[in-house]
């Protein structure tokens, strides 16, 4: 194939010449040739790629710029994407240049202790990353606290309601003894769905509640407007490191499009 367009002369022993004497590429393992070959031709074992084979398929797609190859290894790891970490899925988002699952992968990322994350991979998810990482950390347990302490008010009461003062206090007392000890459990604290859930499960305890000021109430707290501030500004952080951090490759050119550009093709330059 090489002495294609080519005014020299073939010299035995020559790479590519035979199959006793062929193209040798250091960094290619025969795995990843086998798994390049399974990509081309679609044919996979029954059990599918190993998580070591996706690895092995991003650098090769990354190497040797095979667009398939990368879908394939992408998609796969999507597919699988509870069975690693968080911090797993943002080096090889990083590595790779990744933006399929990344902005998730951060967000999942905050819910992890500091102390949880091992050095290597400290190091390995960069100083944005790290920092922006560090700085939110402490974000939703500050908003849970103020969501804690400081109930949804009741703006209207229902007309059904014939002691509104009662009804607010307990209203408060309500809150306290309940949604607060529900999101700052110390042994067993509760996301907000969760929390939510148990909420709305209080119907027989509301004690001096009015029960239409209740449902009105209850369905403001489904609502989670303001449950969702903290966790807004995660994933808009996430989304701003992504654009800042990954700059996926655009696709190959097609002939069509060389020609419209004027440029030779691949076949024209041999």
């Amino acid at each position: 194939m090489f002495s294609v367009g080519s005014q020299l002369p073939l010299t035995e022993g020559m790479e590519g010449l035979s199959d006793d004497h062929p193209i040798i590429i250091p960094e290619l393992s025969m795995n990843m040739f086998k798994l390049f070959l399974s990509v081309a031709y679609s044919s996979w074992e029954p059990e599918g790629p190993t998580h070591d084979n996706v690895l092995d398929l991003l650098w090769f797609s990354n190497k040797f710029m095979s667009q398939k190859a990368c879908d394939v290894a992408i998609n796969h790891l999507h597919e699988h994407r509870f069975q690693h970490t968080p911090y797993e899925l943002l080096t090889l988002c990083l590595e790779f240049l990744i933006l399929k699952f990344f902005v998730p992968a951060f967000c999942h990322l905050i819910e992890f202790r500091i102390c949880d994350i091992p050095g290597p991979v400290q190091r390995r998810l960069g100083f944005e990353v790290w920092n922006a990482f560090v700085d939110l950390k402490e974000l939703p347990d500050k908003h849970n606290c103020i969501v804690s302490c400081e109930e949804l008010p009741i703006i209207e009461h229902s007309s059904y309601c014939t002691d509104n003062t009662a009804c607010f206090i307990n209203w408060q007392q309500l809150w306290w003894n309940s949604m607060a000890h529900f999101l700052l459990d110390g042994c067993n604290p509760q996301k907000f769905y969760e929390a939510i859930e148990h909420f709305q499960e209080l119907g027989s305890k509301i004690r001096r509640v009015n029960p239409e000021c209740w449902k009105m109430m209850l369905q403001m707290v489904k609502k989670g407007t303001v449950f969702h501030l903290a966790f807004d500004l995660i994933e808009e952080t996430a989304q701003q490191l992504s654009a800042a951090l990954i700059m996926e490759p655009g696709p190959m050119l097609t002939h069509a499009e060389l020609d419209t550009l004027g440029l030779p093709s691949h076949e024209e330059t041999l």
